[in-house]
């Protein structure tokens, strides 16, 4: 029976991109789904389909660049919004279901608790239970590294809706879900897998059609394929895109960088004629055709490295991206090397071991068969249908 699907989400790519395919395959199941985003965003989420419910960002991105604000006060804060945009769309009538973003789920628990309805959560990176903790390990690897919560804000805030007693269920630190969790990695990429259960459904990549990005073919040179890229957020990082140039001249590599919004690419010109850059391209269309990946290790990169069973070169960009730097280590999918040691000499060798290890390539296509096999956006749509069904009972 078709329902009414509220999405909650935080303006970042990163975030979007995964949830598309889900969305498009639940509006192609008869589903009503209302997204909630920012206008930037909108015609990306039309295109599954779906209704767009836009709000007034507050910019957290920005304000952390700022350096005004924590990064748990300006999510927060966007929360808030978010949540008033919600509000004022809704009035009295209300959805089926709330499925929310990781970086929402304040917004996303204060509307399940208020509005009696069942909730989602979507989890576009690795989760935390009693066995292991994100945040936790976070602290571990970087241990100058701080994030404390606004308490006495937040706790306000909740006073409002009458759940300040619950203030611990909507901190950062301590966020832990506790409904249906629709996780976009294969299970084994998540540390201590084996400790979650199902109400966790890892459905390995969710990567769609993405006809909003560049296409792009081989060029018919012949040459070996490297994809390269710092994702959406983190990527304002001239110096090392033109270490990158400057380390495939003359080599007998053709590379594809997409650069996204953080560097202009006519910065990297003149280019030798192996290299090509992007600002967005379809990076699935690359990494088919590709020998190795050189990216920033977020979840999304990772999973579509995976997806394809391409090995991975990770240069981390932030302190949350290094449980995913260790996983990829322990895993044996690739090999990292730390922003300040890229040269074009370090990373001519970083790319020399991970194509020419035969048990990396092993485990690598093991991967991407176990990856495959998770079920992606069809099994995430089925789980919520089936989630809804029983709630609903």
């Amino acid at each position: 029976m078709p329902s009414r699907i509220l999405v909650i989400d935080i303006p970042s790519n990163g975030h979007l991109f995964p949830k598309l395919a889900v969305v498009a395959e639940l509006v192609g199941r008869g589903h009503h789904v209302t997204y909630v985003t920012i206008e930037d965003f909108a015609e990306k989420v039309r295109g599954t389909g779906a209704e767009v419910l836009a709000y007034a960002s507050v910019d957290p991105l920005r304000s952390l660049a700022g350096g005004d604000v924590t990064p748990t006060e300006a999510f927060f804060r966007e929360n808030v919004a978010i949540l008033h945009a919600i509000e004022a769309h809704y009035g009295d009538e209300r959805p089926d279901l709330i499925a929310y973003d990781e970086a929402a789920f304040q917004a996303g628990r204060i509307l399940r608790e208020v509005w009696g309805l069942p909730a989602v959560h979507l989890a576009p990176s690795f989760v935390s239970n009693a066995h292991y903790s994100y945040f936790e390990r976070i602290f571990a690897l970087a241990p100058d590294f701080r994030l404390t919560d606004p308490v006495e804000e937040i706790s306000a805030f909740l006073e409002g809706y009458g759940l300040a007693e619950k203030v611990q269920d909507f901190l950062w630190t301590k966020r832990e879900p506790d409904e249906l969790t629709i996780v976009f990695i294969p299970r084994r990429l998540q540390p201590a897998h084996e400790t979650f259960g199902d109400r966790f459904v890892f459905i390995g990549s969710s990567v769609g059609e993405r006809s909003f990005l560049d296409g792009w073919q081989p060029s018919g040179d012949g040459l070996p394929v490297v994809l390269i890229s710092l994702g959406t957020v983190n990527n304002q990082h001239l110096d090392f895109f033109r270490t990158a140039v400057e380390a495939f001249r003359d080599q007998p590599l053709h590379a594809v960088i997409s650069v996204g919004d953080g560097v202009d690419p006519a910065d990297l010109a003149p280019l030798p004629p192996n290299v090509e850059v992007h600002r967005w391209v379809r990076h699935l269309h690359v990494l088919e055709h590709a020998a190795a990946f050189v990216t920033h290790g977020g979840t999304g990169s990772l999973a579509e490295a995976l997806h394809t069973g391409t090995p991975l070169v990770v240069v981390p960009q932030g302190v949350d991206i290094l449980p995913y730097t260790e996983r990829i280590t322990e895993l044996g999918l690739g090999t990292v090397l730390p922003p300040g040691e890229v040269t074009v000499d370090s990373l001519r060798a970083a790319l020399l071991t991970v194509t020419q290890d035969q048990a990396l390539a092993a485990t690598v296509a093991g991967f991407r068969q176990h990856t495959h096999e998770s079920g992606g956006p069809r099994r995430a749509a089925d789980a919520i249908e089936n989630y809804l069904t029983q709630e609903q009972r």
